[in-house]
């Protein structure tokens, strides 16, 4: 009786500890967001073997790839919490924020009802109708990917390293310039990038130390990167608003975008979400607000990346015109079944950026009359620069003269009756 009491009685309460001890998903809550990853990677690589290529194979594949990194990063988590090995942060380290975590729950809700949504329609459907609708599907389970980093993030504390504008990535000293004067960002971080023109800027924020480091400009909230078009070598001129940027964000930037591409303007709202086009009118609906002023109702085209609107040529040239010397910006972009993305950008440093995109391409930010443009071409006329006869129209003409005037007083040449042209003209009133 005492032996089979030693031996037995362990034995049951062994049995019973079993399957009464929580499992490993319930120790580790860890272990059930991996489980899930794992789930949705089995389906992903089922789904990509059906496509060769397009649109929802790349939409696909960036799914893939936020999940790989998901996985890699809670596997490397519950292994140094089960070793008991330090955790080497590499990126900034984050603080769980349960509120946050229970709001991307559901936002994860809404999107799988949109999953569920788009999957009805797809099956249901056929040829182009069809083709939107597992466009859209897939879309929004990148989407609920994304979000589902953000929840790991908010939720357990895991830093993710954050995707930024592609750049090639160069390991560089950096070492202040003699006499180079350091500004201390909002963190207290003293760095020689900041623009001493707007101290209340946070300018250790990672776009502005890698413009830096690439070499661009940097401008209140924006960084302006100049270069040469690829196809004929015209000047080529970048410029971001960073003011919306969220260094937690895994769904992508949101941000401004002013640029001038061979001889051509546009004015950009990138935003960090994937967004369904009217694939009848490829356009989006737009309310906007410049400072203060009454809202204002457009309509922007779509961009090929499904991730924002713009204007392009002379519509961009005139908004720009428009908020030339405005403080803030308000966008909310509605898709074509009602939801919105809103955003509002602080444009601090905006003119240095507009006067590089308006000079690149040819243009002036000044709103210039028909009598102004006479005026100007009387004036070069007056000073040995042929414009023509002064007919208010700027033409080929009026640019070579200006140019000509341009190269003759050290001004960047674009042609263009530009501020600072004007100013040397006696003109800047």
């Amino acid at each position: 009786m005492e032996v089979y009491e030693m031996i037995v009685r362990p034995l049951a309460i062994f049995v019973a500890l079993v399957f009464s001890a929580p499992s490993l998903a319930e120790e580790n809550p860890l272990q059930s967001e991996l489980d899930d990853i794992e789930r949705q990677l089995v389906e992903v690589e089922a789904l990509t073997s059906r496509y060769d290529g397009g649109l929802i194979l790349g939409l696909i594949e960036a799914r893939r790839e936020a999940l790989l990194l998901a996985r890699t990063v809670v596997r490397n988590r519950i292994n140094a919490e089960a070793g008991g090995a330090a955790i080497e942060v590499v990126v900034s380290a984050i603080q769980p924020d349960e509120r946050r975590a229970e709001q991307l729950l559901g936002e994860m809700a809404a999107a799988q009802e949109r999953i569920s949504q788009a999957e009805s329609e797809a099956a249901s459907a056929g040829g182009l109708v069809q083709a939107l609708a597992l466009s859209r599907l897939e879309t929004e389970r990148l989407t609920l990917a994304q979000l589902q980093m953000g929840y790991l993030q908010a939720r357990y504390g895991i830093a993710f390293p954050v995707a930024q504008i592609p750049s090639e990535q160069v390991e560089t000293s950096v070492v202040a310039d003699e006499g180079a004067v350091e500004v201390s960002g909002a963190e207290g971080q003293s760095v020689v990038w900041a623009d001493p023109g707007f101290p209340d800027i946070d300018y250790t924020l990672q776009p502005f130390e890698q413009a830096h480091l690439d070499g661009h400009q940097i401008s209140g909230w924006w960084t302006i990167e100049a270069e040469r078009a690829a196809i004929d070598d015209s000047p080529q001129i970048t410029a971001v608003n960073y003011s919306q940027y969220d260094p937690n964000s895994f769904t992508g930037l949101t941000a401004l975008v002013a640029r001038c591409s061979e001889g051509e303007t546009a004015f950009i709202f990138v935003q960090d979400d994937f967004l369904m086009t009217d694939f009848r009118r490829n356009s989006f609906d737009m309310t906007l607000r410049v400072d203060d002023e009454a809202a204002l109702q457009s309509r922007w085209s779509s961009l090929t990346s499904n991730k924002g609107a713009g204007l392009f040529g002379s519509e961009a040239e005139a908004f720009i015109r428009t908020i030339y010397d405005a403080n803030q910006l308000f966008i909310r972009l509605v898709e074509s079944n009602g939801q919105r993305h809103d955003a509002v950008f602080d444009l601090s440093g905006a003119q240095a950026a507009f006067e590089e995109v308006a000079g690149a391409c040819g243009w002036t930010t000044l709103s210039l009359s028909s009598d102004d443009y006479r005026a100007i071409q009387t004036l070069l006329n007056a000073g040995g620069f042929d414009a023509g006869t002064p007919d208010g129209q700027w033409g080929p003409a009026s640019q070579r003269a200006m140019r000509a005037y341009q190269a003759s007083v050290g001004l960047p040449e674009t042609g263009a009756p530009d501020r600072a042209t004007l100013e040397t003209l006696g003109l800047n009133n």
